[in-house]
């Protein structure tokens, strides 16, 4: 570490003299946040009611602790969900909301960094084609508005009001003892919410460098000295959340601890097991050196090992025999149903880009990628990954393996804004949905009942693209006649693929039309087929002129699925 001190200070001193009750607190860090500030708050303001306003777009791991403390009355987000192998509602979040413990602000993952955009430019508001339409804007109406281009070409343009935090903390790779940060990629959420901090920002980092270090990789620099009053070293700060190494020498990348956020999701599921687990791992724990002491060298040594470590990625031979041969389950059709989609509209629509949301959207953009065989088109993720290279069995959520496999890294604006809603974009969304209704619109936000799912995250913005498919199970509560809310507006959804069969739109303002039906052994007729997936639809379903019967999976696209999947 350099001699000179600048503005270093401990983890605790630094929450302790910049982190005051009633603050607006900005938190950022890749999928989870600045987990060992984070964790420190939660000491020093236990059994307090501090009246956070917590701005942060993906809430989950120990921001949810967080809020299960009773630290914050409100949250601005995108997403509230807990994230391990996959993405889950939260319980935590939901009875918060459901008692009026907290207050729940959603926003886009992008139309969230575009009003602190606004706020580090220093203007009151930025245009945004996200929100427009949809139950966001009906809900945020104080901070969102719509207009008609003044410049005379009768488009509706959408206005989101700046955001301007009090306090930022953000976790990044090295700094400086002056500040200078260089933030893990891909950036995703973490620049513009420190730039626009009233009171700047806590840096909190792996390693502290020389100065000569920083003009080394001045490129890399995302966070200047000026806008920072606090530098803390804090190794694994990011735990249990991964953390890419941007480029830079002598920095060690972890992968994400699935396991640990396995058993706090199980704790989760009790108040009181989640107080246990809190005084376990946070409050009995004096700082962060003793969190990381608790967690062992060894742990800490196997998710830096796998961050690096490589696996054969060879493509499984054809005719290889699995024993599940015999047959398939209906995810699996609608999986390689959805493959083919994907395949079929890059042929004939020459899209270049595939932003592919998590769970089962992103199996199926696995799948579609190894079919192809060339480089057809680039994968993507809304935090930033760009010609992401699918790794068999690692979710696209959050890996350090997945970043380390990308050809471009930025951040959600110019993903989501830029090479997924903007004007030359040669993008195809694919993305999963909690309901949808017969035009396409989407629900991923409250159910009928009022209860929150796990918000937005970049649903909205993912259907500014060129054309956009979507993924679910089939059911009538899922294909809905009316949305409890309109997450997104469906008009560019052309296809929806089930588990039972394929539905697509005659044109861009139709509603959907059964289009093929999948292979089904209650069912042996097409007629039976139709009235089946009639009978699991919430609306009065039309077909199109010809339902054709899709074929089954064919033993190479199941072989090809379930090695990804395993």
């Amino acid at each position: 570490m350099p001699e000179k001190q600048g503005k270093l200070l401990d983890l605790v001193d630094a929450v302790e003299r910049f982190v005051k009750p009633g603050m607006k607190v900005h938190l950022a860090a890749g999928i989870g946040g600045p987990s060992a500030a984070i964790c420190e708050i939660i000491r020093q303001f236990w059994n307090k009611k501090p009246e956070f306003t917590l701005i942060q777009s993906t809430v989950t791991g120990h921001a949810l602790n967080l809020v299960h403390a009773r630290l914050a009355k409100k949250l601005i987000c995108s997403v509230c969900a807990n994230i391990a192998a996959s993405g889950r509602p939260s319980k935590i979040i939901q009875e918060a909301y459901e008692t009026g413990q907290i207050e729940l602000e959603n926003w886009t993952l992008n139309s969230l960094q575009q009003r602190l955009m606004a706020g580090a430019l220093g203007v009151p508001f930025m245009p945004t084609r996200s929100v427009l339409g949809s139950s966001i804007a009906e809900d945020n109406a104080e901070s969102f508005k719509t207009m008609e281009d003044p410049f005379g070409s009768g488009a509706q343009v959408g206005l989101a009001s700046a955001l301007l935090p009090d306090i930022s903390i953000v976790h990044g790779c090295v700094a400086d003892v002056d500040g200078n940060t260089i933030l893990a990629a891909p950036y995703g959420e973490d620049v513009w919410g420190a730039l626009a901090s009233r009171g700047g920002v806590v840096v909190t980092v792996e390693k502290i460098v020389s100065p000569d270090f920083i003009k080394k990789y001045a490129a890399l620099v995302k966070i200047p000295s000026y806008a920072v009053n606090a530098v803390v070293l804090a190794p694994l700060g990011l735990h249990p959340y991964s953390l890419a190494n941007p480029g830079i020498s002598d920095l060690d990348p972890y992968e994400k601890d699935v396991d640990f956020l396995d058993v706090l999701y199980e704790a989760s599921m009790s108040e009181h097991a989640l107080d246990d687990w809190i005084r376990e791992w946070i409050l009995h724990c004096r700082d962060h050196a003793e969190y990381l002491e608790k967690l062992g060298e060894k742990r800490v040594a196997d998710l830096k090992e796998k961050a690096v470590r490589t696996r054969d990625e060879s493509v499984p031979v054809s005719g290889m025999q699995y024993e599940e041969d015999s047959g398939f389950e209906p995810r699996e059709m609608m999986l390689i149903a959805l493959a083919r989609e994907i395949l079929s509209s890059i042929e004939k629509q020459g899209h270049k880009l595939v932003l592919a949301g998590a769970g089962a959207a992103a199996t199926a953009a696995f799948l579609a990628y190894y079919q192809l065989k060339s480089a057809g088109f680039e994968l993507g993720t809304g935090n930033g990954q760009i010609g992401y290279k699918p790794v068999p069995g690692e979710p696209i959520l959050a890996s350090e393996a997945g970043v380390r496999r990308s050809k471009m890294l930025t951040d959600t604006i110019m993903m989501q804004g830029v090479c997924v809603g903007g004007m030359n974009n040669k993008c195809l969304s694919i993305l999963g949905a909690g309901q949808m209704d017969r035009y396409g619109n989407i629900n991923s936000t409250k159910t009928s009942t009022g209860k929150f799912l796990v918000g937005s995250g970049g649903a909205n913005d993912a259907l500014n693209a060129r054309e956009a498919i979507i993924c679910l199970d089939q059911s009538k509560d899922r294909f809905v006649d009316k949305l409890a809310y309109i997450t997104g507006l469906g008009h560019s959804v052309t296809t929806v693929v089930s588990t039972m069969g394929i539905f697509r739109k005659p044109t861009p303002q139709d509603e959907l039309h059964l289009a093929a039906c999948f292979p089904n052994p209650h069912a042996h007729s097409l007629q039976e087929k139709v009235e089946e997936i009639r009978n699991h639809c919430g609306w009065d379903l039309k077909t199109a002129p010809v339902v054709e019967e899709a074929p089954g999976p064919t033993r190479e696209e199941l072989q090809l699925l379930r090695w990804i999947r395993t």
